[in-house]
């Protein structure tokens, strides 16, 4: 017995158009003897008719008029994949004016004008269904419905990144190199920038932030550094010292303020973020209630990003909207300058006597301890890689510091520092 029924019109048949119609096919019958939940493609938005597809549909179902669709009255949800900012926002938003639910991935999108998107959800009672956009990290939000105050999200949330971090140390091969095995593997576009200079994870980390703290923020709002200058020598010096690097999304709330940044950082190597593999994905949530705890899914993807959509779907179904939570009180964001961490830093400098103990004076001026020291080679007079990890210190002092030891003479290059995160589990 059916207890319900839902007229979709699928906005794209691309690799996640094409796996959700393929799920959607072969689990009918589950859907409908388990839930009582029938799910019907009535209409396929595309760009050409006769173009080659991935998967087999009739052709009485497609078409490349929206309206089509977003006037159809028995289309009650849109489920959209065709990604970018035109035509999809003024879809969206027409769709949502004409009382039909929305399901959509489009990070980009709701980064930019989420907030619009969801007044208008709200306003005409329709449901807004993103889990798409966090694909590996979306069973976040079980942990809204049933958690306490959310005090921290920590998380891998790129795929790419962590295919190439994971193979760098595997193989032991320079970024680049690895980078163009994760295009020829279609792990990363042919511009990479997205993901590798962290932006996507940047999105995921707006739209999360959205969820859990009513923020309306923005990308200039808060520190994003990518992966781009992570180099071999990192990776091998960090597993030395027993961390992995894996590029983070962290939102920490402490009282009104809220701590949200995305960089490389080093994990302790025993712990699950850095067992992290390939192309998954994890996330760290520790609430009020519930205490710390862990998710880890495929972060990438046709199927993993269909899986997204169909809870979406399911959700739709059984009348589970999502929450959007309005900010009760002002949060402020922390500027990465008044953030305090442990920190690996790794400079160039000539060996000889003398030159340590004139870094550490100028780190110890600025309250910065040392926690270990390696240094590699020992002849006399050449230049060698020097690495150091620091206590607990203030961002403000440490680039204070870095500024210094970079105007020495006997230190050459560009120092690199990478923040550690040990707050874990």
């Amino acid at each position: 017995m059916i207890e319900k029924k839902i007229n979709i019109g699928l906005l794209g048949l691309g690799t996640v158009g094409s796996s959700v119609v393929k799920i959607l096919s072969e689990k009918k019958a589950e859907y409908k003897n388990s839930y009582g939940f029938e799910f019907n493609i009535k209409k396929i938005l595309v760009k050409r008719i006769n173009a080659k597809k991935k998967v087999s549909v009739s052709q009485s179902l497609l078409t490349t008029n929206p309206d089509s669709i977003l006037n159809d009255p028995e289309i009650d949800t849109i489920i959209e994949v065709i990604g970018g900012l035109s035509p999809a926002k003024d879809i969206i938003l027409k769709a949502i004016k004409n009382k039909k639910n929305v399901i959509t991935g489009n990070k980009y999108l709701l980064t930019l004008y989420g907030d619009k998107i969801i007044k208008e959800a709200r306003k005409n009672n329709c449901y807004l269904g993103v889990r798409a956009a966090i694909t590996g990290s979306y069973q976040i939000l079980s942990q809204i419905y049933y958690g306490g105050s959310v005090k921290s999200v920590i998380g891998v949330f790129n795929g790419t990144c962590n295919f190439i971090l994971t193979e760098m140390e595997k193989s032991n091969k320079d970024f680049f190199e690895i980078l163009e095995q994760a295009k020829q593997l279609g792990y990363a576009e042919n511009d990479p920038s997205m993901d590798i200079d962290a932006i996507d994870t940047a999105h995921k980390v707006i739209i999360i932030s959205r969820l859990l703290f009513g923020l309306n923020i923005k990308l200039k709002d808060f520190y994003v550094e990518g992966i781009r200058n992570i180099d071999i020598q990192d990776i091998q010096f960090s597993k030395e010292l027993g961390y992995r690097i894996k590029l983070l999304g962290i939102m920490k709330r402490e009282s009104n303020n809220i701590d949200i940044r995305v960089h490389p950082s080093l994990v302790p190597i025993n712990k699950s973020l850095a067992l992290l593999k390939g192309a998954e994905n994890g996330i760290q949530i520790d609430d009020e209630l519930r205490g710390p705890g862990g998710l880890y899914a495929e972060g990438a993807g046709g199927d993993p990003t269909a899986s997204a959509i169909i809870t979406d779907l399911m959700g739709i179904a059984s009348g589970s909207p999502i929450p959007w939570p309005k900010q009760v009180s002002k949060l402020l964001i922390k500027r990465i300058k008044s953030i305090s961490c442990k920190y690996y830093i790794r400079f160039n400098a000539i060996n000889k006597p003398g030159v340590l103990a004139h870094i550490s004076s100028i780190l110890g001026k600025l309250n910065i301890n040392i926690n270990k020291v390696i240094q590699k080679g020992e002849k006399l007079d050449t230049v060698v890689p020097v690495i150091i990890i620091t206590g607990e210190a203030e961002e403000k002092n440490v680039q204070k510091a870095i500024k210094l030891i970079d105007k020495l003479k006997v230190t050459k290059g560009k120092t690199k520092i990478i923040r550690i995160e040990e707050n874990v589990f």
